[in-house]
């Protein structure tokens, strides 16, 4: 029983993929008691039925991994650890308030639930696809220039704002 209980959580590092990536597994390997590697894993994820979510831990990060009382080759990927080394983006004590998303390109998406603000910040472009109207409710500035409140030079002066700005 002392046994089971001592190999019940794991922490390792991800070691492979497996070759057929619609399997979504992955192989641990264990270096707290002899080098071992784990049977291929599957990562726990929040949704698998109407809406669906991914995530793959990269080679080489630390992972918790949570096995069944029947020995190590039935378990699963709770998640990740940071560690010194690749230490949390946000800090903690003053940002309680932000969800938080960073990708290996420097590309975030942060959602802070205090200031009701949601932050984007690409590397690359964003693409939109919709297959009806893509409804904006308050003004657009692209390169400091406002949507509604935006002019034109004219022959005869300045135009007037668009339709419906302010």
């Amino acid at each position: 029983m002392d046994s089971i209980l001592k190999n019940l959580i794991r922490i390792g590092r991800v070691t492979k993929y497996h070759p057929d990536p619609k399997k979504h597994l992955v192989r641990v390997l264990f270096e707290d008691k002899t080098a071992t590697e784990s049977f291929w894993l599957p990562i726990i994820v929040m949704n698998t039925l109407q809406n669906k979510d991914y995530w793959m831990p990269d080679k080489g990060e630390l992972v918790v991994c949570l096995f069944l009382p029947s020995g190590n080759a039935q378990g699963f990927i709770l998640g990740s650890i940071y560690q010194e080394k690749d230490a949390s983006p946000v800090s903690t004590d003053a940002r309680r308030n932000v969800r938080y998303v960073e990708f290996g390109d420097g590309t975030f998406i942060e959602y802070n639930r205090e200031t009701h603000t949601l932050t984007i910040d690409a590397s690359g472009p964003i693409n939109i696809v919709a297959l009806g109207n893509v409804n904006v409710t308050g003004d657009v500035i692209a390169d400091g220039i406002s949507l509604k409140s935006h002019t034109h030079t004219a022959p005869d002066g300045v135009t007037s704002p668009p339709n419906g700005g302010s």
